[in-house]
């Protein structure tokens, strides 16, 4: 078990190993405490998860709560957007997508899953959707007020990268909503890899609040708040500088 040379998020070289789940060694940061997979899995791992994926039906079934829970998040902060243009960052099946376009704004989806999106557009043809990585967002589609991210950020072998992509299509003043894994509560296991979210290689990443500011910060984002959640989970506001 090799720790790496350093934290991608403060550069620290201290690192606290947290065993091996499935084949996969875990790592955690001794400065901003990230936990996280090393090695990261390589492309062609990554990518056989998406080929061998298949859509469970009960997500169509259950379309309607989640286009619920959508609404009433960005409900809670749409007065917030300086403008009508959205962005589902992982958008699956199109839920997050219609929750906004309901509500009014110009909605797109992303999605690395094209069967995923493939579903969107057949039950949700009033958005936009496309399947690729974030670096292939279409030029047309130019920049969003508000950008939509539910449980994505921890399945990023690299981050960086996705979020130097997408920076540059988040116009100034523009808001993020995020949520992922919350490393740092204190429902999480003292064995950290017993915990349910630890499950490599779909999970790679798992972040805290100190973790998260450090690695939105230099990519132009500050955090406004975290909600609270009793579940081991973040959910936070930050908007573009």
């Amino acid at each position: 078990m090799t720790a790496p040379a350093t934290c991608i998020v403060c550069g620290t070289h201290d690192f606290t190993s947290l065993g091996t789940k499935d084949s996969y060694d875990l790592f955690r940061c001794g400065g901003c405490k990230l936990a996280f997979v090393h090695p990261m899995p390589c492309a062609d791992e990554i990518a056989a998860i998406y080929e061998k994926y298949v859509l469970n039906d009960s997500y169509e079934r259950r379309a309607r709560s989640k286009i619920i829970r959508s609404t009433r998040r960005l409900r809670r902060y749409m007065h917030m957007s300086p403008g009508k243009r959205f962005l589902d960052m992982g958008c699956s099946i199109g839920t997050g997508v219609e929750a906004a376009r309901r509500l009014g704004f110009d909605a797109h989806g992303i999605d690395i899953d094209e069967n995923s999106v493939g579903t969107a557009r057949k039950l949700f043809p009033g958005g936009r959707y496309h399947a690729g990585p974030i670096a292939s967002l279409p030029p047309e589609w130019g920049q969003f007020d508000f950008l939509f991210s539910v449980e994505v950020i921890e399945h990023l072998p690299d981050p960086h990268a996705y979020f130097e992509a997408l920076a540059p299509r988040a116009r100034s003043g523009a808001l993020l909503y995020l949520t992922t894994p919350d490393a740092g509560h204190w429902r999480v296991p003292k064995d950290f890899k017993t915990w349910n979210h630890v499950c490599p290689p779909q999970h790679l990443l798992f972040f805290n609040k100190d973790a998260m500011r450090r690695f939105l910060d230099p990519h132009g984002f500050d955090i406004l708040k975290f909600e609270w959640n009793l579940k081991p989970g973040l959910k936070l506001l930050a908007r573009k500088r």
